[in-house]
């Protein structure tokens, strides 16, 4: 039987927010429409990507201190790849987009 104990249910839940806030986030950033909470535009999809991750950031800090989260290299390999989409997602479409 698959044991879950190690585990922790809301350490899955931020995982799932991280994850499913970077496809919500390119596909906004790149104007593709696609269904999120907010419906199929771009913006909305940014704005989804947006929450998810402000979401996740929360709850890591609910649930761990900021000197545990530090130490965690899954989570800030996680955080980092988000946050540098939030930041330089739209420069680099722009810079390799084909004209």
């Amino acid at each position: 039987m698959l044991e879950i104990s190690s585990m922790n249910l809301i350490d899955f839940i931020i995982g799932a927010l991280i994850a499913n806030a970077m496809p919500h986030f390119i596909l906004g950033i790149a104007k593709v429409r696609y269904l999120g909470l907010f419906g199929y535009s771009h913006k909305g999809n940014i704005a989804y990507g947006v929450l998810q991750f402000v979401i996740a950031i929360i709850l890591l800090l609910v649930n761990y201190s900021f000197e545990a989260i530090l130490q965690n290299g899954f989570v800030l390999g996680g955080l980092l790849v988000v946050f540098l989409f939030l930041f330089f997602g739209k420069f680099s479409l722009k810079l390799f987009r084909e004209k």
